[in-house]
């Protein structure tokens, strides 16, 4: 398996989108929203504490959904057919590809909390950084395996559609764009019982000082079992697809 996760790994670092849609962008956001006085109705640097959290994950869960969701040019050109015929089940393929996914989550969060720092004067406490780091890389483990699961069950003509609405509207839904106390009460009960909310309130709430919210980890928790119980029904389910 760790032959396998290695490959995996070299493959997708030398992805051109990779860098451009996972770090720049996420870097442009920051810019844009911290500049924004109504971002969070708070303080500058109150705002850029919010954004370097929601930015953040926005650009590790947009790392590990689209990562996730290539495995749909996987079984076009065969690679899934051939990893059938290996030693490896198919529990440990979902497996190997949610570990890698996680780690492709690190470079958007250090280069977030980099621009925070540089460009805002953001300063916490060693463990806070370490804190939030950690939460934002490791916290986001649902996300790759819903995009895993799209990846084994869309085509390659619906997996960008489908993809675009699982990232966008969770991400919007979550709070990650504008913060859950602006919209309707029923959007913000509804939203923070999201998997996106649960993972980033639990690093807005180290970084404001706030108590840990033991209902963000029973989200996450729970988000995190339905997925990898849809990625690897998927994957099987993909094994009857004439181009798996």
């Amino acid at each position: 398996m760790m032959a396998y996760m290695r490959l995996e790994l070299r493959r997708t670092l030398r992805t051109p989108g990779f860098i451009i849609f996972t770090i720049a962008m996420p870097l442009v956001m920051y810019a844009v929203f911290t500049n924004l006085s109504s971002f969070t109705g708070q303080s500058k640097h109150d705002a850029a504490l919010y954004a370097m959290v929601s930015v953040g994950g926005y650009g590790a869960i947009g790392a590990l959904l689209n990562y996730g969701a290539g495995v749909v040019t996987d079984r076009t050109v065969g690679w899934l057919r051939q990893l059938r015929i290996t030693p490896l089940s198919s529990l440990k393929v979902v497996l190997a590809k949610g570990i890698i996914g996680i780690m492709l989550g690190i470079p958007p969060v250090l280069a977030m909390c980099a621009a925070a720092a540089l460009l805002n004067g953001v300063r916490l406490p060693v463990d806070e950084w370490l804190a939030v780091i950690a939460l934002l890389c490791f916290g986001a483990a649902p996300f790759v395996l819903l995009g895993l699961g799209i990846g084994y069950l869309c085509t390659a003509q619906t997996v960008q559609p489908a993809n675009f609405l699982a990232y966008f509207g969770l991400s919007i839904l979550g709070g990650l764009w504008l913060p859950l106390k602006i919209f309707p009460q029923w959007m913000q009960t509804l939203g923070a019982y999201t998997p996106t909310h649960g993972y980033a309130d639990l690093s807005w709430r180290v970084v404001f000082h706030d108590p840990v919210a033991g209902t963000d980890i029973t989200v996450l928790v729970a988000w995190l079992a339905l997925f990898a119980v849809f990625a690897v029904v998927a994957y099987r389910r993909s094994a009857s697809r004439r181009d798996a």
